[in-house]
């Protein structure tokens, strides 16, 4: 069985829960991602992850949501195909949206849900929507499934060799990468974006997987953005046996970012430790869990809104040999586990993370190291409320 965390919406400090609106009719859109097709087929098998397929579980999820709060929703689906880099994509499928936008206006709710490099397009391509008037007095949820905030693992373009694909797909290949660079055009393209979209209302879910072998956890988390239109969640495919103190660790974490708090960097310092094998499914599994769909289509309608509040974009170093700290994590565990709120309020998740760890024998080299680095950690952690 997979497994969705994050925390309880009840537990956002700045957003609060509110009585599920009523909703007539609903579009779900679905945008999919872009790795080459050779690559996707040698790495992770055939794709499965579709437009279409996207676009008929965020369906399913809204006539869930639907039937749990007694309401008939007229559902459409919108199916937005095309390869290509970022920019080009939110052109074109801007211009096949307009042949739905009738439907657009009489929405309700509006849910878009996009998987890897489809992530940056969803929400420049709802901020085009926006700007051009066509989302005005609806709700609007965009879900983010291992998306590319600030790019692939670093050095995997290396590993991908990009010159052996045709021209066409290591240009959009090379540009995932980009996202990586705080100045690139690309980066700014989709801050200028989210800072859109949420200044409008709109809510973001971005879920990552915890052993994804393509993107990190911190990029798709989008762990360099902040405000309280944002939340996060790590999914963890029930195929794969995942160290219980790492998952209670990163549940513990994305719940403190869920109620406005800082996780320390930790997230940025473990995420290369957590990588899955190039065999492996991570980065494709995720969008078969209806869960995932559930958690954005409830953030979106069943939650308050206050985009008065600006968006705050924090410096962020992607992790790479020149700025590998190895005494670095240690330290900033032992500032989350100081932090008076997580003292005071969060003893029990602490007390859990430590026994977890105490019983974690991990076997793999990376996880080796980290349960290294964090031995001293046991012996100091806060065991009583401040």
């Amino acid at each position: 069985m997979s497994k969705l965390f994050g925390g309880q919406e009840e537990e956002h400090l700045h957003v609060q829960l509110t009585a599920p609106p009523r909703i007539k009719k609903a579009v779900a859109i679905g945008i999919h991602g872009f790795f080459p097709i050779r690559m996707i087929r040698s790495i992770i098998g055939e794709p499965t992850g579709t437009s279409v397929k996207f676009a008929n579980e965020a369906a399913m999820g809204i006539q869930r949501w639907a039937e749990q709060s007694g309401q008939n929703v007229e559902i459409e689906k919108i199916a937005l195909e095309g390869e290509g880099i970022v920019l080009d994509r939110v052109e074109n499928l801007y211009r096949l949206l307009s042949n739905w936008i009738d439907h657009l206006h009489e929405a309700d709710f509006i849910i878009v849900a996009a998987h890897s490099q489809g992530t940056p397009v969803a929400v420049q391509l709802v901020a085009k929507l926006i700007e051009e008037g066509h989302a005005d007095n609806k709700k609007i949820g965009i879900m983010g499934m291992a998306g590319v905030s600030l790019g692939p693992f670093y050095g995997l373009d290396q590993k991908l060799v990009i010159r052996a694909y045709t021209p066409f797909e290591s240009d959009s290949l090379k540009e995932l990468f980009a996202f990586q660079n705080p100045d690139s055009l690309q980066t700014r393209r989709y801050i200028q974006g989210l800072r859109t979209v949420i200044a409008h209302g709109v809510k973001i879910t971005f879920i990552g997987s915890v052993n994804d072998q393509l993107v990190p956890l911190y990029s798709s988390l989008c762990a360099h953005v902040n405000h309280p239109h944002i939340y996060r969640a790590i999914y963890v495919d029930g195929r794969v046996h995942a160290p219980s103190f790492i998952i209670y660790l990163i549940e513990l974490l994305t719940k403190l970012r869920n109620m406005g708090l800082s996780d320390n960097g930790i997230i940025r310092d473990i995420s290369d430790s957590l990588a899955g094998t190039l065999t492996g499914g991570g980065h494709s599994m995720i969008y078969n869990d209806h869960a995932v769909y559930d958690i954005a289509i409830k953030y979106a309608l069943e939650t308050s809104s206050i985009p008065d509040l600006p968006v705050k974009v924090n410096k962020f170093e992607v992790p790479m040999p020149s700025n590998y700290n190895p005494y670095h994590l240690p330290w900033t565990v032992r500032g989350m586990l100081d932090q008076d709120f997580v003292r005071k309020h969060l003893l029990e998740d602490v007390k859990k993370i430590l026994n977890k760890f105490d019983d974690w024998n991990p076997e793999t080299k990376q996880l080796k190291d980290i349960k290294y680095r964090l031995s001293a950690i046991r012996n100091n952690a806060p065991l009583t409320a401040a």
